[in-house]
């Protein structure tokens, strides 16, 4: 099975469920913070209170690994898990998936719900989109002058 990141974006959840499970989205945190764990090294980390099973566990972590989220190896008789992205590149990954499905049915509609957003947020983000927009503007322009002149891109 491919190992390329597969996810669905459910836009009714909140924070890294939109994009994971409960027990997904725990279990990432967990390996994030911690690095390589087995199964039991996991449940070791939940809170004492979270009733989670073991096969559970054992079952999500064989289907992120399958998902691309997860790599394992085997150490002895246990798999060690380990998250093939880090949160950072994780979050790159999945928000450019997101805007790029997002811009497939409206990409004016996503844009301006967007700006509208991140004004409401914070205003000054509205310099910062200025002048990245600015600035990709200036490097577009730059390569059409270029590809005019040679032919070439």
């Amino acid at each position: 099975m491919s190992n390329e990141l597969r996810f669905n974006f459910n836009p009714f959840k909140e924070g890294l469920n939109h994009v994971l499970g409960t027990l997904e989205k725990d279990i990432m945190e967990v390996l994030w913070k911690r690095g390589e764990s087995s199964v039991k090294d996991i449940l070791d980390a939940f809170p004492a209170d979270k009733n989670i099973s073991y096969s559970a566990v054992i079952t999500v972590t064989n289907r992120m690994t399958q998902k691309g989220l997860l790599k394992k190896r085997k150490m002895g008789k246990a798999y060690l898990y380990n998250p093939i992205y880090d949160k950072e590149r994780f979050f790159e990954i999945v928000s450019k998936k997101v805007v790029e499905g997002i811009s497939g049915f409206s990409l004016k509609s996503a844009m301006v719900h967007f700006v509208d957003y991140m004004s409401q947020m914070d205003p000054e983000k509205i310099e910062y989109f200025s002048k990245l927009i600015e600035s990709k503007r200036k490097k577009q322009a730059i390569q059409n002058e270029y590809t005019g002149k040679t032919g070439k891109k």
